[in-house]
């Protein structure tokens, strides 16, 4: 039996990198998977994935920006399922500028996508989670926690998600619903971004940084902490940040 069976789990931004590998997870430890993303061919994708190794998937194309868009695909939802217990709010658009060229709308952007998102998300969600006593896992970022060059916007919105978490948390927890934050280090197409503008000194040092000295990987490193979030193990932690970062944060 695994950690989340019979659990159904909404996971944002799952057609790549960390959402797609929490999903694998989730899965993999008896969750239902519903999978949003701007973009329908990528979680189809993943969605057919999924299903082939024998769990459950449904793809669905959302925009957390916009909250009719996160209504009809939390519709779509129930309509499959009947029931929503876990929300993993990991969508969110990445700018990776020096604070000098960053714009207005970089950080609108940043923003909408991630404390919006996150924000549409749970607002949404909220009717179905309170039937069970539900759990929210929402993303933060290094960029965030420590302050990362040429991430200034991400950070930021980052940083909002982890105050709007610890709010929440204070007013759901009457419901049993826990919400904390996951701070990854995982391979992912923000990852790659990062990594293609380094020299392979800059990189050496990066990881010189990690006691385990290597990048997470999206479903054993990172996925397996969500899973852990999202199930009975923690039905007394809300509120808190989960750093899944092969201890860099250590020497932050």
């Amino acid at each position: 039996m695994g950690l989340v069976d019979g659990k159904i789990a909404f996971i944002t931004g799952a057609g790549q990198g960390l959402g797609e590998g929490v999903a694998h997870a989730l899965a993999a430890d008896g969750a239902a998977v519903v999978l949003a993303d701007r973009v329908f061919a990528k979680v189809e994708k993943v969605a057919g994935d999924i299903t082939s190794a024998g769990y459950e998937a449904l793809a669905i194309e959302c925009d957390v920006r916009d909250r009719p868009s996160v209504d009809n695909a939390v519709d779509a939802a129930i309509a499959r399922f009947g029931k929503l217990d876990i929300l993993i709010n990991n969508a969110m658009t990445h700018h990776l500028v020096p604070f000098d060229e960053a714009t207005a709308e970089d950080l609108t952007d940043a923003y909408e996508s991630s404390v919006l998102g996150t924000f549409n998300c749970m607002k949404a969600c909220f009717p179905y989670l309170r039937m069970n006593g539900g759990k929210v896992v929402n993303f933060g970022s290094a960029a965030g926690t420590e302050g990362v060059a040429n991430m200034a916007t991400y950070g930021a919105a980052k940083e909002a998600v982890r105050g709007l978490t610890k709010s929440v948390a204070t007013e759901w927890g009457k419901y049993g619903i826990t919400v904390n934050v996951v701070v990854p280090n995982g391979s992912s197409p923000a990852w790659e971004k990062v990594k293609s503008k380094m020299s392979d000194e800059e990189l050496e040092r990066t990881f010189a940084l990690f006691p385990i000295q290597r990048m997470g990987d999206p479903v054993a490193d990172v996925g397996r902490v969500v899973v852990f979030l999202s199930s009975p193990y923690s039905d007394y932690m809300t509120g808190r940040t989960l750093f899944a970062d092969g201890g860099r944060s250590l020497f932050r």
